[in-house]
């Protein structure tokens, strides 16, 4: 019997019919491709005159081709990169799935061509997700089509086309499997790309469209999110620069706590040069954070300046994946806050005042959900305080054996190890507690005696408001015991 969802392309128990297969690196049995030809390009093609000259007929790009998107004879580029208005275009996956639903072009080409050749540069969820609706396109030209792989194709489009910084609620993408799926494509990503990477590339993108196969087959499974991206510095021109520490899932974590305009350091090759992103979070914030202008002034500082290292959208762009930038963030930062503090001036908006207010640098130690602690960072910053971040409370133990000099400690009710309460008695020299722990919950509707009671210092719920922030670390930071507070 078929399995649910993926009739003729399912074999004994549901799973998905291997036919001729391929063994990948974790050792197990994976679908080959039959209807396409995946074609990994060490450079990007250049413009449409270099694709059609060396592509042949009836051949797809997907991501791979710096020029306008579209088809020409028998030739189509599927991107929404170059030359396009960013937030009116579809993600390269959506203009397949439109290509393929609507308009038959797997049906027509494969009469002419088997299999067509799909050539790619990278492997990114939307690429993935691509290449998955060209080789499996008889799924879609049913009547009934496929609802569940139309909804990932339209949630992945939202994404995409806000270049990763789009505001969603990070527990969903856990439950819908959106995680999962691409959990091959987060893990190329940590190790990052290098020239020469083609069998990385192929093999990711068949990584992908397996996990595909078994969403549709009901056999998904469960990624959570990991992510927890470090705040390298925030400007008062309202941008921050971030360290993704490779991981894609830490723009939707910024996205999440109200971030709209980055800078986003990638990873560190070994090399010693940097890959990054800028995303515009808003598209009518053109005359602040002017992407252009940004990548213009990045690739004139860059130490190859006539190599093209810096390209993109209005709304999206980035260094080259595989040169990379030679310049470090700090240097990236003098240059966009250069640039950016220029278009200030000439709009007459004012920048962020941050004051701190304190003698010294309150040290603030972060124990708390990846979501509650991108929200506090930014009021933590603007109060000049310093940051440890942990995800235990046995790291945040040891932590503190090693800081005792933290002013205080913001912490979540409970981890999977302990509670707040564990660190509310954690004692230092002296028998004393080492820093007051500020407890951070959802609600004060349920009242937070019995937390005061516990031992928390203060008592925090959202919206958090620099003003409150502002004033615990003050109380934290004042000698002698202070009596228990709510906020």
């Amino acid at each position: 019997m078929p399995a649910r969802g993926v009739s003729g392309y399912a074999g004994s128990r549901g799973r998905p019919a291997r036919g001729r297969g391929s063994r990948l690196d974790d050792g197990m049995k994976h679908d080959a491709f039959h209807n396409i030809e995946l074609r990994v390009r060490q450079k990007r093609f250049e413009s449409w005159e270099q694709f059609l000259r060396e592509a042949p007929e009836y051949s797809v790009a997907l991501e791979v081709l710096d020029d306008v998107p579209g088809h020409r004879g028998h030739h189509v580029n599927f991107d929404h990169h170059a030359g396009v208005v960013r937030e009116a275009t579809m993600s390269a996956a959506m203009q397949a799935y439109i290509a393929v639903r609507q308009g038959r072009l797997m049906q027509r080409w494969l009469q002419k061509r088997r299999p067509v050749p799909v050539y790619v540069w990278n492997a990114d969820q939307d690429v993935c997700l691509a290449a998955f609706v060209l080789e499996y396109h008889t799924m879609l030209e049913r009547a009934e089509g496929m609802p569940m792989l139309r909804w990932i194709v339209q949630y992945n489009n939202k994404l995409d086309v806000c270049g990763g910084l789009y505001p969603v609620n990070l527990e969903d993408l856990v439950r819908n499997h959106f995680t999962w799926v691409f959990e091959p494509y987060r893990q190329q990503r940590i190790h990052g790309k290098v020239q020469g990477d083609e069998r990385l590339v192929t093999t990711t993108i068949r990584l992908v469209c397996d996990r595909l196969l078994a969403l549709l087959n009901g056999e998904a499974g469960i990624a959570p999110i990991l992510a927890r991206p470090d705040i390298l510095y925030q400007s008062p021109y309202n941008y921050v620069i971030a360290d993704e520490k490779g991981d894609p899932l830490s723009r939707l974590v910024l996205a999440s706590a109200g971030y709209t305009n980055l800078i986003s350091l990638i990873c560190e090759r070994p090399n010693g040069r940097y890959t990054y992103s800028i995303i515009r979070g808003s598209p009518y914030d053109e005359d602040i954070f002017d992407i252009p202008r940004l990548i213009e002034a990045f690739q004139a500082a860059e130490d190859y300046p006539d190599e093209k290292i810096w390209g993109g959208s209005t709304l999206a762009a980035g260094s080259d994946s595989v040169l990379g930038s030679s310049l470090h963030w700090t240097q990236l930062r003098e240059i966009a806050d250069r640039v950016v503090g220029e278009a200030h001036r000439r709009t007459s908006t004012p920048p962020l005042q941050y004051e701190a207010h304190f003698d010294r640098a309150p040290a603030v130690l972060l124990a708390v959900a990846p979501e509650v602690e991108m929200q506090l960072r930014p009021l933590l910053a603007q109060c000049g305080a310093t940051v440890h971040a942990v995800g235990s409370c046995q790291q945040a133990k040891a932590s503190l054996a090693v800081n005792p000099g933290v002013d205080a400690i913001f912490t979540s009710l409970c981890f999977s190890d302990g509670s707040f309460a564990d660190l509310a008695r954690h004692a230092g020299a002296g028998g004393r507690p080492v820093a007051p722990a500020v407890v951070c919950v959802d609600s004060l509707d349920a009242g937070c005696g019995d937390v005061l009671e516990l031992g928390a210092f203060a008592v925090l719920a959202p919206p958090f408001t620099l003003e409150q922030i502002r004033w615990i670390l003050g109380e934290c930071m004042k000698s002698g015991a202070a009596p228990p507070v709510r906020a």
